[in-house]
């Protein structure tokens, strides 16, 4: 498991995604009612740093989707032009008119 960029990419993502929707309903909940959340002594500072989590993981988020997107570029492979027989074309199984119209 996260053994190349793309893998621990991906595990970031999620990971992201779900800790962006937790700290959004987090702050959420403290903008809206903090007297629901005990242990609170000062609310703004509670809700600025539940924000603040959410930004860190939409950053997360973003540099995930770039790790992303550079392993899917450089695990293309290349077409070998030079040799003809190298083109991987259908398995078979197309009648050899194949284009052609019957009537």
């Amino acid at each position: 498991m996260c053994s190349d960029i793309g893998e621990a990419s991906r595990c970031c993502f999620f990971y992201s995604i779900v800790g962006f929707l937790f700290t959004a309903w987090v702050g959420l909940m403290i903008a809206s009612q903090p007297f629901y959340i005990g242990g609170l002594e000062d609310v703004d500072a509670a809700k600025n740093n539940a924000f603040g989590a959410m930004f860190l993981f939409i950053g997360t988020f973003i540099l995930s989707m770039a790790g992303i997107a550079r392993d899917n570029a450089t695990k293309k492979e290349d077409i070998d032009e030079s040799n003809p027989e190298n083109y991987q074309l259908s398995a078979g199984g197309a009648p050899a008119e194949y284009g052609t119209r019957y009537d």
